[in-house]
């Protein structure tokens, strides 16, 4: 522990050295006597655990981000997301505030929830097992749910007053987003709490009142655009699509818009993210009820090489397009 070291030998020079970090931060007289005076007084006034949290969800984000694709078999990937979610909820015993991991923790519940729940749940279907895809659809809520839990602490770590902006109307939500999220290192967090938003409505069980939350979550992607509109490969951009496809035009969908936006954040990334592809056909080709779409956005996916940086998010791609293609006639009534 480096900052130990530094304070052990502080110590011994007879200078006044000063310990901080996250939760600890200690500042002494000169100490004189054993170098285990100095770290038991560290012990006595640092939250360790909460140190060493840090330090271990910091340093496994910049392992994932570096050498996150390496690791690319969903059969492999699923369980460990699986146990990330119980993990973060240990963690969170001892750093209930720490903005990474509460991120953390939306997205290991999105992620499993999304990319392996939803997904075998869509596969029992076309089995014809629907009492068990049932019991799959509601384990996937439960972690929906959690996802929106934390992205609500997230956005109250910004400022305790999300409470009342978020009841007090549209408007006033705008506001206090413009206000919390303004630099382009906000883009995360706000991308981050509008997914949950946006996940915690499927399978929920408020139904269509659940849809009440669609316009906040929109607002914060449109914002997180404003200041950052490449980031993760368009991420918002796409997400806004979905939102178009998915309502009805008769309640203001415009799955028009929706693939412009899909086809705008596809172009980012040279069309290297076969998520965004999977939704264009799942969401717009089946909302403007064109098959040809439909079936060539699936071939796209299957057919495609390999692309190190979305790897894993591909392969689980191109199990749904294999899925998606055997259910073409239960989409489309020409």
């Amino acid at each position: 522990m480096d900052g130990t070291r530094y304070l052990l030998s502080g110590f011994r020079r007879g200078s006044a050295p000063a310990l901080r970090g996250g939760a600890c931060s200690v500042t002494a007289p000169a100490l004189r006597g054993g170098a285990w005076i100095a770290l038991s007084f560290c012990l006595a006034g640092c939250n360790l655990p909460g140190l060493l949290i840090r330090g271990t969800v910091d340093s496994t984000r910049e392992f994932a981000d570096e050498r996150g694709t390496h690791f690319a078999d969903p059969e492999t990937i699923g369980p460990v997301v699986a146990t990330a979610t119980v993990t973060n909820e240990g963690l969170m015993y001892f750093v209930p505030d720490y903005e990474p991991l509460l991120m953390s923790a939306v997205f290991s519940n999105v992620a499993y929830g999304v990319g392996w729940l939803q997904a075998e749940s869509a596969q029992l279907e076309l089995d014809g097992d629907f009492d068990k895809a049932e019991k799959i659809n509601q384990r996937s809520a439960i972690m929906f749910a959690r996802a929106l839990f934390y992205a609500k602490k997230l956005l109250r770590l910004r400022d305790d007053n999300f409470d009342a902006a978020i009841t007090s109307g549209l408007d006033t939500f705008k506001v206090w987003v413009d206000e919390q999220f303004y630099t382009e290192d906000d883009v995360e967090p706000l991308v981050t709490a509008a997914l949950a938003f946006l996940v915690s409505m499927i399978n929920s069980e408020e139904g269509l009142a659940a849809a009440v939350d669609l316009p906040y979550a929109r607002y914060m992607l449109e914002r997180s655009i404003e200041l950052d509109p490449e980031y993760e490969g368009g991420q918002a951009t796409m997400l806004i699509g979905v939102i178009e496809c998915t309502m009805p035009q008769a309640v203001g969908g415009r799955p028009k818009l929706g693939l412009k936006l899909m086809e705008r954040a596809l172009a980012l990334e040279n069309r290297g993210n076969h998520s965004i592809l999977i939704s264009m056909a799942e969401r717009c080709a089946v909302a403007l009820q064109d098959r040809e779409l439909y079936v060539r956005l699936l071939m796209e996916v299957i057919e495609s090489g390999d692309v190190e940086e979305y790897r894993l998010p591909n392969k689980l791609a191109r199990r749904n397009a294999e899925r998606l293609l055997k259910q073409v006639d239960e989409f489309f009534y020409d």
